[in-house]
């Protein structure tokens, strides 16, 4: 979990550049939202195959996504520990744009 927390405090010096914490929070937005192939993942996320493989290795491996086997492709599906992440990022970021002003 540092590691997460080290990616999720850091972000890119470059404002256009994502964090890998963001690019995960993509990942796991897009599946919630339905897109659950690795190719639409990969489209949705706006990354490329490579860093999509590592992230979905990752995501698996901690239990934020499930991989379902059909036939010989993969289809992921966010579990319930995913769910929660993604729900308790998307309040942080709306308390901090509700306080950005009053800083």
């Amino acid at each position: 979990m540092e590691r997460l927390q080290q990616v999720a405090i850091k972000k890119s010096s470059n404002p256009v550049r994502r964090s890998q914490f963001e690019i995960t929070m993509d990942i796991l937005s897009a599946i919630k939202a339905g897109v659950n192939k690795p190719t639409q993942i990969m489209y949705k996320a706006n990354i490329s195959w490579a860093i999509l493989q590592t992230h979905l290795k990752f995501l698996v491996e901690k239990g934020f996504i499930s991989e379902i086997e059909c036939g010989s492709r993969s289809r992921y599906e966010l579990t319930q520990k995913g769910f929660n992440i993604l729900r308790a990022y998307h309040n942080i970021l709306e308390q901090m744009s509700e306080n950005r002003f009053s800083l």
